[in-house]
């Protein structure tokens, strides 16, 4: 059973979202956007009502305390067992279950789910008292003996005599109204599901003291949980205490049967000519002596120290809750067979860049095991927590801007980069670039306000060397990120991919009017220049109808709004309009030795030192892009 669909109304930022989730879910957007709201949202969808804090009205969205906060999770992927411990939630050929959990105006929290229902019982079950349910259910019997409904004596009788029905009649039964209160039994506690389905919250405030304690709500207590039976020493312990007991009993018996007789006679004799044929016994209480729980404890082994975990750093006790993480799921989902649902806040939190990498690698390999049942989501800020050749992965949440600010979702599929493409013909094409060209350019793009996809890394560093003329680190300060394409042809995988997850972005690309006289110029075949020459032709069209401009050979150069065309290439546009750019590379080779073509992020620190005007088309393009980055 996995989490396929979530739908929020009303929680903190959420006014309404519906978020589709897969084995692993990333989310990202700007901070305070909600990421960290989806996860809360189903943390406290997956508590047991009146076992933990309440929402209050400062929970809802902008303020609208007169409407509920709903949130609704689909499961899908169910299992035998969880269609067998659902019943009449999950029907016959049903695939599918929707639970949901409500907050309503007044405070009061319930949890339903989808069901069916035999017609006749929505009544009894919409009772507003026990006493009303029961008459209810005594007139049904009544009126319809053929129901075969038994004599009851209390309202959980009531409720287990329907339920029985309905299982064994199921093609009697009709989708029950949305109003009518299923009472859900949950997933929590003594719940049905509570093993079959677990959820997880890792936040980034967690203390790893208080998740290394054995408790049943703490990592560490669900791993001892899931690992270690205690079931036979807890019974030595016992049998261990039951002796005790008996043994202590025996003493008391020993030493204090007769003098407690002996009192009990005397007090007797004089209560007697009181309260004649009542009698007062004195003897040994009792003993109560109860077995304590088998209990654990964590700490840290250093070389010859011995410390708790809250005397460790921040790093250390989050690399802690990560590995215990890691074992829950491993250990966990092995033993296992329900699914375990791992949601974790920022989880490079206190992370080494390596160790980061590290977990992420873990991460994704425990949601790819089909083995072990794990599913993940995480709201995070680095890009080493993103697979670009998964990018259908992301959901980017988005605020808008003005008025009540409601945050949107964006995601993205394949299908939807190949209906943005509009080539079937290259669909297949599309298919196979994604791990080369999309896992290197996408994960730190995914986090930016703008991007600016060019055609390889000069552009790149010649743009970002000009704004950092301005102020250093212009273009990063400002959330633009410029992602190199590697070439004009692969401009429209990315621009479809980051556009669909709702980022504004601006493209660069080369028309290569002297394509045909470099080509010349070094003696090449006739035939081989004119067929280069041609496919430049369709590579510029290709690209000019991608981003709907009218399709020819030839393109001029254009600043536009979203796309700028370079007339031939950036190398000539540098070399013929910026005064003093030929000497700057060439003094810059002269003095350090370096072969600028071989290291294109020299470019960028060239460009930078330049002292004369830019040319005026990329002073344009950068002014472009600053302006969608501010707006």
């Amino acid at each position: 059973m996995r989490i396929s669909k979530v739908k929020i109304n009303n929680f903190r930022s959420l006014k309404n979202v519906v978020i589709d989730f897969n084995s692993i879910t990333s989310f990202v957007g700007p901070n305070g956007v909600g990421k960290s709201s989806v996860l809360r949202a189903l943390d406290w969808f997956f508590a047991p009502i009146g076992k933990t804090p309440l929402l209050e009205d400062d929970d809802v969205t902008n303020g609208c305390a007169n409407e509920p906060i709903r949130v609704e999770v689909q499961f899908s992927g169910l299992s035998d067992e969880d269609k067998t411990e659902l019943g009449s939630y999950v029907p016959e050929g049903a695939t599918t279950f929707v639970a949901w959990k409500t907050r309503s105006v007044d405070g009061r929290e319930n949890l339903s789910a989808n069901a069916k229902s035999y017609p006749a019982f929505n009544e009894i079950r919409n009772a507003s008292s026990a006493t009303e349910k029961r008459a209810l259910y005594n007139t049904l019997r009544a009126a319809n003996p053929e129901i075969g409904l038994s004599s009851v004596g209390s309202t959980a009788a009531v409720d287990a005599n329907l339920r029985q029905f309905e299982s064994e009649n199921p093609d009697l039964l009709e989708d029950a109204p949305e109003t009518l209160q299923t009472d859900f039994f949950g997933f929590n506690s003594a719940s049905k599901m509570s093993g079959l389905f677990d959820y997880v919250l890792i936040t980034a405030d967690l203390r790893a003291t208080e998740e290394s304690s054995d408790a049943k709500t703490s990592i560490i207590g669900r791993i001892l949980e899931r690992t270690i039976d205690r079931t036979a020493a807890d019974e030595e312990i016992a049998n261990f205490i039951e002796v005790s007991r008996k043994t202590q009993q025996s003493i008391y018996e020993k030493h204090f049967k007769d003098p407690l007789e002996d009192v009990s006679r005397r007090l007797n004799e004089v209560v007697g000519s009181y309260s004649p044929g009542r009698m007062i016994k004195v003897s040994p209480s009792e003993v109560e002596l109860k077995a304590a729980k088998t209990a654990f404890g964590v700490s840290i082994q250093d070389g010859d120290i011995e410390t708790t975990i809250d005397r460790q750093g921040h790093g250390f006790q989050r690399t802690i809750l990560i590995s215990a993480l890691q074992m829950l799921a491993t250990e966990g989902a092995a033993s296992e067979k329900g699914v375990i649902f791992l949601a974790i806040e920022e989880p490079e939190l206190f992370q080494h860049p390596i160790q980061a990498q590290a977990f992420a690698k873990v991460l994704r390999d425990l949601a790819e095991d089909t083995g072990k049942n794990i599913q993940v989501a995480y709201a995070t800020h680095s890009p080493y927590f993103i697979d670009g050749a998964n990018f259908h992965e992301v959901r980017r949440l988005v605020r808008a801007t003005g008025g009540e600010r409601n945050v949107t979702v964006h995601s993205c599929t394949v299908a939807d980069v190949e209906v943005r493409i509009g080539n079937p013909a290259k669909n297949e094409q599309t298919r196979r670039q994604l791990a080369s060209v999309i896992s290197s350019q996408l994960p730190s793009a995914i986090f930016a306000n703008v991007a600016l996809v060019v055609e390889g890394t000069t552009e790149r560093a010649v743009l970002e060397g000009l704004a950092d003329r301005e102020s250093i680190g212009k273009l990063e300060t400002s959330g633009v990120v410029v992602v190199p394409a590697q070439s004009k042809t692969g401009l429209a995988l990315p621009h479809a991919i980051l556009s669909c997850l709702g980022i504004p972005t601006y493209s660069i690309f080369d028309a290569d009017s002297g394509l045909e006289a470099r080509l010349n110029s070094k003696d090449l075949a006739v035939s081989k220049v004119r067929d280069s020459v041609n496919n430049n032709y369709k590579m510029n069209r290709e690209a000019l109808r991608y981003f709907n401009l009218p399709e020819v050979d030839m393109p001029s150069k254009v600043v536009g709004d979203t796309v700028a065309i370079f007339e031939d290439h950036l190398e000539s546009l540098l070399v013929n309009e910026w005064a003093g750019w030929q000497d700057a590379c060439d003094a810059h080779e002269a003095s350090t030795g370096e072969v600028i073509a071989k290291n294109s992020s020299i470019y960028r620190t060239i460009a930078r030192s330049m002292t004369s005007e830019a040319p005026t088309q990329l002073q344009e393009i950068l002014d472009r892009v600053m302006k969608m980055a501010t707006t």
